[in-house]
């Protein structure tokens, strides 16, 4: 099942400046599916997968958004007949 995230946080909310230039800080992004969020602390890596404020995904150091969205895709792929 493919999933259409949508951005939850604001527009140019994920940069961040540094000496009159700005760093892409992934840290402050936000996507959304229904109940479900993706969200990092991380400048740009080790995205994980919320149940509301619940992690549900298993904890993994260097995850990218790609890896996170196919995780939570599969997660309700496997338990569409739970809910």
């Amino acid at each position: 099942m493919r999933i259409k995230l949508i951005k939850l946080h604001p527009k140019r909310q994920h940069l961040q400046g540094c000496y009159n230039h700005y760093v892409h800080d992934s840290s402050k992004s936000l996507y959304g599916y229904k109940q479900y969020r993706i969200k990092t602390f991380s400048l740009y890596k080790d995205w994980e997968v919320y149940d509301g404020e619940v992690q549900i995904s298993p904890t993994r150091i260097g995850r990218s958004f790609k890896e996170a969205r196919d995780w939570l895709e599969n997660y309700l792929d496997n338990n569409k007949n739970e809910k």
